[in-house]
């Protein structure tokens, strides 16, 4: 009787399409999410195929529900099941490879990524992979030679189902569904621009709290933020390969192991830039960063920087970071700089605000550097190229470079410490810049990166230590000694201290000589260690 109500009301070449892509597109693509998962299961082999087996039945049931919902009409299929094979492939090719996985946090970075940063991470493997996939999904739409439901129940059926996916896709009642694809990067990328749709007005913290600024009236204070650098890759933290010749020969000078809020920039810079620990970022994304609060107590304020993050630094108000200060030099916002610019390329105009400025008075400068942001070889000029072999690729194919697990353990770690001694380049020439005045230096970087580490390369998805340990390097001038005697010798107090991303906003402002109720001066440098 079922058999006979089937193939009387439902189109079974409907349903056939459904089921077999339903299978291709799990076997394709959700096999790297369940050898990934399969990894991370601290149980008996057995008991993990038996999990395993059971999710892969409930991931096949969603995605035979997808498809079939895409046969409401033949248009809404093709177009639907080529974007799903194409986000398939790139979605498990980065899980597969490099073990990162569409998570929130990782769709959020994805969107906010320039053209620049898309480039340097498409591989050759991976357009190979693209093209594979189309293929398949090509091939198999048309030898099914899909048409356009033509029973009533079916087209119920189908209309039915695809109000499912998409109730899946924004809320997903079941929690396993959000662990594969493509509900994983639907439902997350469906997060982000919501976000986006719903913005609320940022609190101005100097408004709600009094700061008392007891600064000297010529101080020049500045933030590098670092990219992608990791502590144990630095010659003056006991690397055994000397990156840091010059750092390692100035005075006042003191580097701390710290752990960074996040492994990805567009949650670690707003971090870094707030009062609020890592464990409290919704409040982090509430509030205009600190940069407003020394631009209302009358600092020159500036950003300079080879990153164009605008996206990234957005907040629940659809403003950015940028909005607090007075001054900003980023690419597309100024032509002096472009995406991939070396940071060297600052040092010129980072002069003309230090040494330059038309408007007088105490400044805080922020430094945003692209650091050791893969592709490590486009960080650097050729001449930093000391650590060798570095990354050689086959052919002149410049996307190659893109896939870091196409280059030899040992050229991968040459070219990340060649940008490493770019950037001890770049420190030690800012702080040239800086030594006659009364200034003091903080250099911090955002996250750290994977070099291959238990397969895994570059930062995002699962936080790993390489992802999180961090340098943090506090420089001050000999003016600053003599005008503040006591924060000097305060710094070098905390000797050995690991410390985190909390730090930088304590360690600002009382090093700054700002005091207020809300620093908290257990976690500032400039106060002498217990």
């Amino acid at each position: 009787m079922l058999l006979k109500f089937i193939r009387k009301h439902l189109d079974i070449d409907l349903l056939r399409i459904s089921l077999v892509f339903a299978f291709i597109y799990t076997l394709l693509f959700n096999s790297a999410v369940i050898i990934h998962r399969f990894e991370y299961y601290n149980i008996s082999v057995w008991r993990a195929v038996l999990e395993l087996g059971k999710d892969s039945i409930y991931i096949y049931l969603s995605l035979f529900i997808l498809f079939l919902g895409l046969t409401i009409h033949r248009l809404v299929f093709v177009i639907g099941a080529l974007f799903l094979f194409v986000t398939g492939a790139i979605a498990s090719y980065y899980l597969y490879l490099f073990k990162i996985s569409p998570t929130k946090e990782v769709m959020e970075a994805f969107f906010c990524s320039d053209v620049n940063e898309i480039y340097e991470l498409v591989s050759a493997k991976l357009v190979i992979w693209l093209i594979f996939s189309l293929f398949v999904c090509v091939y198999t739409i048309r030898h099914f030679n899909i048409q356009n439901a033509k029973l009533l129940v079916t087209k119920l059926l189908s209309a039915i189902c695809l109000l499912l996916t998409i109730n899946s896709v924004i809320a997903p009642h079941y929690k396993v569904l959000n662990n594969y694809f493509p509900i994983q990067y639907l439902h997350n990328s469906f997060l982000f621009f919501s976000n986006g749709l719903n913005p609320s007005s940022r609190i101005d913290i100097h408004q709600q709290f009094a700061f008392a600024d007891n600064s000297p009236e010529d101080l020049i204070a500045v933030l590098v933020i670092g990219e992608s650098a990791r502590f144990d890759h630095f010659g003056i933290n006991g690397y055994e390969r000397n990156t840091t010749p010059r750092l390692k020969d100035i005075s006042n000078l003191f580097s701390f192991q710290a752990q960074s809020c996040s492994n990805v920039t567009h949650i670690s810079v707003p971090c870094l830039l707030s009062r609020h620990s890592s464990s409290n970022f919704i409040n982090v994304m509430k509030e205009r960063s600190f940069l407003s609060i020394l631009t209302h107590l009358g600092f020159n304020t500036s950003w300079i920087g080879t990153q164009s993050l605008t996206k990234y630094l957005k907040t629940l108000s659809n403003t950015t970071i940028y909005d607090d200060v007075d001054f900003v030099m980023i690419p597309g916002g100024s032509t002096l700089l472009k995406m991939n610019d070396h940071d060297g390329l600052m040092l010129p105009y980072i002069d003309n605000i230090v040494n330059k400025n038309p408007k007088p008075g105490k400044q805080f400068l922020v430094i945003h550097t692209s650091g050791s942001h893969w592709n490590y070889t486009s960080r650097y000029p050729k001449k930093f190229n000391h650590f060798t072999p570095d990354c050689n690729y086959v052919g002149n194919v410049d996307f190659r470079k893109a896939d870091p697990s196409s280059c030899s353990p040992e050229g991968l770690i040459n070219t990340y410490d060649n940008s490493i001694l770019y950037t001890d380049f770049f420190l030690s020439h800012l702080i040239d810049l800086l030594k006659d005045k009364t200034a003091f230096l903080i250099y911090v970087s955002d996250h750290g990166e994977s070099l291959g580490e238990r397969g895994r390369y570059c930062h995002g998805g699962i936080s790993t230590p390489e992802q999180t340990t961090i340098p943090f390097i506090v420089w001050a001038s000999d003016k600053l000694h003599v005008a503040r005697p006591g924060a000097v010798r305060a710094i070098q107090s905390h000797a050995g201290k690991e410390i985190n991303h909390d730090y930088v906003f304590h360690t600002v402002f009382d090093c700054l000589g700002i005091s207020s109720e809300i620093i908290d001066k257990k976690l500032s440098l400039c106060e002498l260690a217990d």
